[in-house]
């Protein structure tokens, strides 16, 4: 294996005049310590399901990840501009025994060879995985993730061609962990998108939306963040031009981001107010104007309920931008007023339940009934104590891929009758197999699946 490394290596290379930094040692010193420290790691002691991490085993993390970095800055010294991401990535898969170990490795270094992640296994199942983007050339994007308690940790480095040579232009990993909560896990998605050039250099500057996941033991929902990042000249830790963190489910659904033009968008399940339901499919989808300015934009859901969910869930700076203007004022003590904190005492607080979705006589127009109760947890006293607070009924118009919010009086309109289009028995199973609640309201979802999936104009226009 040793002399299969070495040739690919030499097919990789560059005369080294051309690149002073190329040290035919440099990768595998780098990988034999990576893998010292794997071993080390894998003898450590943690407690299963222990969300905290040991102080022991947090440093060799640390140190894990900056070998890692130098094994791929090595591998990358060597490479040619024309270097395919396949053979980059066999080079490092094969000096850090990554991926599909080969039969001779060393069986202190065979790790589960799948998606499985053995709980306490610090460092191990290492992957990676090389990508050239396509939508800026001379770039190439190296990610590695490894195991950690009840999930992983991920780690991409980015890499520029300039003057002969590759590069490091932006390193994004997480922090020295304390918690698994500080890992970038479940996953790390990542979208480069072009900005406008720099008149200083003429070099196209870009920009990327990186989003990850939160490893947690005990619950199926956890956060995910959410960053637009941009290198910086002077390190290799990236500028943050926009940050969001919300909530989402670790079930077994696919997740998407993708990007065209100026617009991006992240698809993920997130936990419903009415716990009968459990998952909503939420969209995030933004906008970057010139001056990376970042706003939310339609749509937010895939059906009127979930829109109604989603705008009281998200932060008004989002939501006042999906109401109606004649009426914003009055929208946001709704908001703001639907579902404060709980504290961690007897303090009263509320639950939600869904109600009946109707259409009304106005075209286009639907009203949207959410039931609450206010809850106080009484000593000795199973379920506490329960009081039915007044229903808001909310009414939304289709708008363009989405809706806005009109207005959420506390008494049903009159001219919104008619049948329950969304009724709640078997309502999460139809949503999952036809993301549409009913023939009536089968036109405005269909309109946002549209929007999201970013139209062949769209991408050729990047406009949103």
């Amino acid at each position: 294996m040793r002399r299969l490394l070495w040739i690919v290596l030499l097919a990789l290379a560059v005369p080294c005049c051309a690149q002073s930094r190329c040290a035919a040692d440099a990768l595998s010193k780098a990988a034999s310590r990576a893998l010292a420290l794997q071993k080390q790691l894998a003898s450590e002691e943690s407690g299963q399901m222990e969300t905290d991490v040991p102080a022991a085993i947090a440093e060799k993390i640390t140190e894990l990840k900056n070998n890692l970095i130098k094994a791929s800055d090595a591998s990358l010294a060597c490479a040619k501009s024309s270097s395919s991401p396949a053979d980059l990535q066999k080079v490092l898969a094969q000096a850090l025994h990554a991926n599909a170990p080969d039969d001779d490795s060393p069986a202190q270094y065979k790790e589960n060879d799948g998606d499985d992640k053995d709980l306490g296994a610090y460092g191990q199942n290492l992957k990676v995985n090389v990508s050239r983007p396509s939508e800026i050339g001379g770039m190439l994007e190296v990610e590695y993730s490894f195991s950690i308690e009840c999930g992983d940790d991920n780690l991409l480095l980015v890499y520029e061609h300039r003057d002969g040579s590759w590069a490091q232009t932006l390193r994004w990993q997480s922090r020295p962990l304390k918690s698994i909560s500080d890992a970038f896990g479940d996953f790390l998605f990542t979208k480069i998108m072009p900005a406008p050039s720099e008149s200083s250099t003429g070099r196209p500057k870009w920009r990327m939306v990186a989003t990850h996941g939160t490893a947690w033991c005990t619950s199926r929902f956890s956060n995910f963040k959410m960053d637009v990042i941009a290198p910086d000249a002077h390190s290799p830790a990236p500028r943050i031009l926009w940050s969001t963190e919300r909530d989402y489910s670790r079930g077994d659904f696919d997740l998407r981001l993708k990007s065209s033009g100026n617009t991006f968008e992240f698809r993920v399940n997130s936990p419903c107010l009415d716990m009968k339901t459990y998952e909503r499919h939420v969209i995030y989808r933004y906008q970057i104007d010139d001056d990376e300015h970042i706003r939310r934009i339609n749509p937010i859901a895939i059906n009127a309920r979930g829109f109604v969910e989603e705008w009281l869930y998200s932060p008004w700076t989002e939501s006042r931008d999906f109401a109606s203007p004649e009426t914003a004022k009055t929208l946001r003590r709704v908001h703001d007023d639907f579902d404060p904190p709980m504290k961690l005492d007897d303090a009263p607080f509320k639950t939600h339940t869904y109600g009946p979705v109707r259409a009304c006589t106005a075209p286009g127009v639907f009203q949207v009934q959410i039931n609450t109760t206010l809850n106080k947890i009484v000593v000795g006293m199973p379920g506490g104590e329960a009081h039915p607070l007044p229903s808001l009924f909310f009414h939304v118009r289709e708008a363009k891929d989405g809706y806005i919010m009109l207005s959420a009086p506390s008494e049903a309109d009159p001219a919104c009758t008619g049948p329950d289009l969304m009724p709640l028995v078997g309502w999460a199973e139809k949503v999952e197999k036809e993301t549409t609640g009913s023939s009536k309201l089968k036109g405005a979802e269909e309109a946002a699946e549209k929007g999201v999936e970013l139209s062949e104009t769209q991408e050729k226009t990047g406009r949103g």
